[in-house]
């Protein structure tokens, strides 16, 4: 009997509805068709979408007098959460989705690159929330301007330049990869 309830917990843990699988850049920086697990939204206008975030993670000690920050931010994708509608797998609209991800490990080096160059203040916890809500803000603006522009991958013009740009702002950034 146990044996079945741990069977039937894997299956409901591991479909695409219960458990929220995701990979950093880190560990996969190009994406695949294999990425997009979700379910389509064929009611949407879109022919897939690619789920991707930040996140990150601090504590601080004091040595001497002086408070050593530590910290990790990583960029990840959620395949669970990322779907791409029947037919309509193509390299380039792979390189559309795969722009979404780039944008959001641009904005993990630009936390990265803020944490480093933190001056503790007198309240780290707000000083760090604000900082990251700011990061984040920032993250969602550029995937929306992106879109935008681009509509959405079909104004390939736009797309190129926007390709360009992003890795601009990566190697610009180079150094904040971890």
């Amino acid at each position: 009997m146990i044996k079945y309830f741990t069977i039937i917990l894997f299956l409901i843990f591991t479909n695409n509805n219960g458990y929220v699988g995701k990979f950093s850049y880190t560990e996969k920086s190009k994406l695949d068709w294999s990425d997009f697990r979700g379910k389509p939204d064929e009611s949407s206008a879109f022919d897939s979408a690619v789920n991707t975030g930040i996140t990150y993670q601090w504590s601080y000690g004091k040595d001497k007098g002086d408070i050593e920050l530590n910290y990790q931010v990583d960029s990840f994708c959620y395949p669970s959460m990322s779907w791409v509608k029947r037919g309509q797998m193509s390299d380039y609209l792979l390189s559309h989705e795969q722009l979404h991800f780039d944008i959001s490990e641009l904005h993990a080096r630009i936390m990265r690159k803020r944490l480093k160059e933190y001056k503790s203040g007198k309240n780290i916890r707000r000083d760090l929330n604000k900082m990251y809500k700011l990061v984040e803000r920032m993250r969602i603006n550029m995937q929306e301007r992106y879109d935008e522009e681009t509509d959405h991958s079909k104004n390939k013009e736009a797309q190129k330049k926007w390709e360009k740009k992003v890795e601009t702002l990566m190697w610009y950034y180079r150094d904040f990869k971890e």
